[in-house]
């Protein structure tokens, strides 16, 4: 049994998502580090010499077909590292955190 679930049976959307949590997590088995500038509109794939450059193209296409889910991965991750909430991470029933 596999764990993740059969790509036949997903629909796009969490499709996309499993791709998008699969490229960064690749990355950084390889070194690669992916980031985020503080808005999310921006990209950074920083490589080491090492990495091969037909990896390293591969990554770039990847993360440009799923740049969205990516820097949402990025984003929850920083908040969650930071204690900070991302934008739309607050509870319908937190009224502390809401600004």
């Amino acid at each position: 049994m596999s764990l993740l679930p059969d790509v036949r049976r997903l629909t796009q959307a969490p499709r996309a998502a499993v791709t998008a949590r699969f490229i960064p997590d690749e990355a950084t088995a390889l070194g690669i580090r992916v980031g985020c500038d503080a808005d999310g509109s921006e990209l950074i794939l920083v490589a080491p010499m090492r990495v091969p450059r037909a990896v390293r193209v591969q990554f770039e296409a990847a993360l440009n077909e799923f740049r969205a889910e990516v820097i949402e991965i990025i984003r929850r991750e920083n908040a969650a590292r930071t204690g900070e909430l991302a934008p739309d991470a607050v509870d319908a029933g937190d009224t502390e955190n809401v600004s």
